[in-house]
């Protein structure tokens, strides 16, 4: 069988936005307080090493978000996963965030230290975590294998609780593979936004959709320029979401994703190994209640998508 072409190799990263050094650091720790000092595993690439200034966003048991000049920053425990601008925390690291940050809070990072009122991380001994460069990619008939066994294993996860995006999600995926720009655009406007939480089930099953797409560009000049116009049309509506989702909607438009999906895409595309698959799979579905389900249903659908091969395509 043709194997499907070479995954999408991302662009060098641009530094996220730093806020502005003019903000005055944040209030030193009265004299008989000690800052608990968290282990930084890996930073992500996006995240600045040096220097920054922003305030807590939100606090979670474990993760707490921090915002810098409108871009988000999460301090996560070791569990979450690796991401383009997530500091993880070593496995030692305190077990409930919301203990040692609040919201509203001043943040200051000075020469790789961060600091806040009750905490102190080192950022300059972290490992700088960046995706591996995918393997060669599998057959055609092995990747649509690994397909329809992630597609058993989601509706399991499910089970007899279908996403509230399910319709709308499966109309983008039609729109996405006759690359209609026009009918995806229409399935965006009801996509972005659409569910509860932090990271509403539109949302993520978008960011799963965009990251699909573009590990099968191949080359096609008819797909990257469908793929930017959706991206666009993601960006321009991020203001009807929540801060968190918007942010992740921002990092996949400019093909910035976490470990977990990252990972997940090349195992699915690259790794002949059933179990190294199943590993990947059940990583991503693990997180949140339904996020993760909801992202892997947008991967899955991106990839159903554009799966032909390249003399495919040619024809069409």
């Amino acid at each position: 069988m043709p194997s499907v072409g070479a995954l999408h190799v991302q662009p060098a990263p641009l530094a996220p936005r730093v806020a502005s050094r003019e903000l005055r650091p944040a209030p030193s720790a009265p004299a008989n307080t000690l800052r608990v000092a968290l282990a930084v595993e890996s930073i992500g690439y996006l995240v600045p090493r040096m220097e920054f200034i922003g305030r807590v966003h939100s606090a979670f048991a474990q993760a707490c978000n921090l915002v810098c000049d409108d871009e988000l920053l999460t301090i996560a425990a070791s569990a979450i996963g690796d991401g383009p601008t997530t500091l993880r925390l070593a496995r030692r690291a305190p077990t409930d965030l919301r203990e040692l940050f609040d919201v509203g809070e001043r943040i200051d990072c000075r020469q790789g230290v961060v600091r806040t009122r009750r905490a102190q991380l080192r950022l300059l001994q972290a490992r700088v975590w960046c995706p591996a460069e995918p393997g060669p990619s599998l057959g055609r008939a092995r990747i649509e294998a690994h397909l329809r066994n992630a597609q058993t294993r989601l509706a399991q996860r499910r089970g007899s609780a279908p996403s509230v995006i399910d319709g709308a999600a499966a109309a983008l995926g039609e729109a996405c593979r006759a690359l209609d720009r026009e009918r995806a655009v229409r399935h965006v406007d009801h996509l972005v936004g659409w569910g509860e939480g932090l990271t509403p089930a539109g949302d993520d099953f978008l960011v799963g959709l965009l990251a699909g797409l573009d590990a099968l560009l191949d080359g096609v000049e008819a797909r990257r320029q469908f793929r930017s116009a959706l991206a666009a049309a993601v960006a321009a509506r991020t203001s009807r979401t929540t801060p968190v989702a918007a942010h992740y909607l921002r990092l996949a438009g400019a093909r910035h994703y976490s470990a977990p999906l990252v990972d997940l895409r090349a195992a699915l595309l690259c790794e002949d190994d059933p179990d190294v698959v199943e590993v990947a799979l059940a990583a991503t579905l693990a997180i949140g209640a339904t996020s993760g389900a909801d992202t892997v249903a947008g991967l899955l659908a991106g990839l159903n998508a554009w799966l032909p091969a390249r003399s495919a395509l040619a024809a069409a």
